[in-house]
């Protein structure tokens, strides 16, 4: 631990899933922690998150126990227009064999809760409705300003997402640029889904869209996640109008389709909608403020790998941070570059993911040959470097 970290400690902005994460990891390598967040209570947006061997083994050894979890058979790769099976990743026991952690599903609530109530264990202070209205950088601390609260610390950690603040007080840091793909998500009881679904991660893949579904909340809920490009990405209004509702817009869209992932999404008129966006590539960060998460590297969910990057992020800024030089400014730069290689990575794969998800005839027909013919072991081993990424 450096002398300048332990007299002021840090600051963290954001009390969602990466500034919890960060709070709890810098706490437990022994650093005086501070979090500011924006709104009046603990609130987290979003029904359901998958968690990773990578983030799972991070949360155990940090003591956190998420209530409700869920883990699923497998990955089921499905053609949307045809209704083919075309192959199945193995999870539950393969990966537990093979990462030493289990591939989890989980209301994002019940995560967000497990580490908020370890955050209040620690006994870390979490200061609610302050918004950051001033940032002081000086030579041997920052300062931060929020709602008339100020706080100094050795450096300011921005875990603040896609929006951030404290983004902008980093000089020439980019903004979020649309990807031109809409999500849609809504929670849906089990039986939206047939039985055979209710254990697994389904993966439909349509022309210029892509639906998934998975079962969280212990089985009790199944949540649903449908990307369509093109479709309402930068306005701020759904792209439906009328009596019809989104189900109707929705299906209206996906016309061609067969008919499991259709009557799983005429099952709800709750769809709630967002446009996606991605952070350009940038080091996240200057002398004593850093980002992490989407603040830092916001990316399209399709490898739903956001949340399990920003726990990453947190455990790996803690480690670097306790076992660096003595300087703090010099260790952040080291976390930048130990760290972006991984995160741009994973975003550009991402990415790659969605379109390979997305493709049209003739060359959705040579995905799904390739995606037959390659062993569901095999498919898995591609993401090793992902889930078997050890942050600690």
């Amino acid at each position: 631990m450096t002398s300048e970290a332990e007299h002021k400690g840090f600051v963290i902005v954001g009390g969602g899933i990466a500034g919890l994460s960060a709070a709890i990891a810098l706490k437990l390598a022994g650093f005086a922690v501070t979090v500011f967040e924006r709104e009046p209570t603990s609130s987290e947006i979003g029904a359901g998150i998958q968690i990773g061997p990578n983030a799972a083994k991070i949360l155990a050894a940090w003591g956190v126990a998420v209530p409700h979890t869920f883990e699923p058979e497998g990955i089921e790769l499905r053609n949307a227009h045809t209704g083919a099976r075309l192959n199945v990743l193995p999870l539950h026991d393969e990966a537990l064999r093979r990462y030493g952690a289990p591939y989890l599903t989980a209301s994002r609530a019940d995560l967000h809760g497990s580490l908020l109530r370890r955050v209040e264990e620690l006994g870390v202070s979490i200061r609610f409705d302050r918004a950051v209205t001033a940032i002081h950088k000086y030579e041997d601390r920052v300062s931060v300003l929020a709602a008339g609260d100020e706080v100094e610390g050795a450096a300011l950690i921005g875990a603040d997402g896609l929006h951030s603040a404290v983004r902008s007080w980093i000089p020439f840091a980019p903004r979020p640029a649309a990807t031109q793909t809409v999500i849609w998500r809504a929670l849906l009881p089990p039986g939206a889904v047939s039985a055979p679904f209710r254990n697994t991660i389904a993966v439909w893949m349509g022309n210029g869209a892509h639906l998934v579904h998975y079962p969280i909340a212990g089985g009790s809920a199944i949540n649903a996640v449908l990307a369509i490009d093109n479709d309402w990405y930068t306005s701020g209004a759904a792209p439906h109008s009328g009596i019809d509702g989104p189900s109707h817009f929705l299906t209206d869209r996906l016309r061609g389709w067969t008919d499991a992932p259709l009557s799983t999404i005429a099952s709800s008129e709750d769809w709630q909608s967002w446009p996606i966006y991605r952070m350009p590539r940038f080091k996240g960060g200057r002398r004593r403020i850093q980002l992490i998460g989407d603040a830092w590297h916001a990316m399209p969910p399709f490898l739903a790998a956001g949340g399990a990057l920003a726990i990453e992020d947190a455990a790996e800024l803690a480690s670097v941070l306790a076992n660096g030089g003595g300087n703090v400014i010099l260790d952040l730069d080291a976390f930048r570059k130990q760290r972006s290689r991984r995160v741009w990575r994973i975003q550009t794969s991402a990415a790659q993911m969605g379109r390979i998800y997305h493709l049209a005839n003739p060359f959705a027909k040579l995905r799904d040959e390739v995606i037959r013919r390659t062993p569901g072991n095999l498919l898995l081993s591609r993401n090793d470097w992902i889930y078997g990424y050890n942050a600690i």
